[in-house]
């Protein structure tokens, strides 16, 4: 009968504890979420109208008006990864639009092209990809720990994290090797990798995304008009100089507006993103008001 008794109260001890582990985790999810969406970056955030979710059509500002629930939890996380993954999808379309209208124009200078890639546009997807991350850890079954055939995969994601590993394409000896006979080999595996994204982009996003209407062109287009109206005046200026400028402006305006406005932490030791707690996120903000709005840590340029 003792013994009986103590294995019913091991299996109740058990539940007890299991239960008490996943509330608390859930209980400092919701704050943390509830936390983190009182940033006003949240609220400038325009590129999506809404995002589908299990069929549902889910807008942004019903996450950032309505309270997280203790039920609603895991599906609020869901919903602001695919949110954040629309976005970050929509900068990197941008980019690489404007990288392969370099390339279709006959750009003669596609070693500076790569180094903008490896400078600018490979530190910017490793920080949306680890902003992703650290919303979908928040979630008790994250999708990074999905299989790919899952029908909501962790969508975007990877797609970033190829982006971060072109360098690594670029000098594998591998490709190089069968390339070699061909004059312009790195410029036909930048243009090959970047119509490959753009069209990866677009097929992901389309089961998920409602953006608001827009032509991925419209950056690149934007930044034409502003070079010829700068040559006009009588300025002698460099095209590729003028237009590494204005991405990096562009890559900073992204860094600062859809990241750190967003609340988003970065640990330089770690290099690693995080949702703050309540304490971090009072440290955020006296970070940010002592530097006057900009980041607290930016992307660590090397001159190549």
């Amino acid at each position: 009968m003792f013994s009986l008794k103590f294995v019913k109260f091991s299996f109740l001890l058990f539940y007890v504890i299991l239960y008490t582990k996943a509330d608390t985790t859930s209980i400092k999810a919701i704050d943390q979420l509830d936390k983190i969406l009182k940033y006003p970056g949240w609220k400038n955030l325009n590129d999506v109208h809404f995002i589908k979710y299990y069929d549902i059509n889910h807008y942004l500002q019903n996450q950032i008006q309505t309270p997280t629930k203790f039920y609603k939890c895991g599906q609020k996380i869901r919903v602001l990864t695919i949110y954040l993954g629309c976005t970050y999808a929509k900068v990197m379309v941008n980019l690489f639009t404007v990288i392969n209208n370099v390339l279709i124009n006959g750009s003669i200078y596609i070693e500076e092209l790569i180094n903008i890639i490896a400078i600018l546009i490979v530190p910017i997807a490793t920080f949306m990809k680890s902003a992703m991350d650290a919303l979908d850890l928040l979630h008790n079954k994250p999708w990074a720990t999905f299989k790919k055939n899952y029908k909501y995969h962790y969508m975007i994601s990877p797609l970033l994290e190829r982006i971060g590993n072109i360098l690594d394409k670029l000098n594998d000896p591998g490709i190089l090797y069968n390339y070699r006979s061909t004059k312009f080999c790195t410029f036909d595996i930048v243009n090959i990798f970047s119509k490959s994204i753009i069209n990866d982009l677009q097929y992901e996003t389309e089961p998920f995304c409602e953006f608001v209407l827009y032509d991925k062109n419209e950056l690149w287009n934007k930044w034409i008009q502003e070079y010829n109206a700068i040559i006009n005046q009588g300025v002698k200026l460099i095209f590729f100089t003028f237009l590494t400028i204005k991405i990096k402006d562009y890559i900073k305006t992204v860094t600062i507006e859809k990241y750190f406005q967003l609340g988003f932490k970065f640990d330089p030791i770690t290099g690693e993103t995080f949702v703050p707690t309540r304490e971090e996120l009072i440290e955020l903000e006296l970070e940010f008001k002592a530097i006057d709005q900009e980041p607290p840590t930016s992307i660590q340029i090397e001159n190549h």
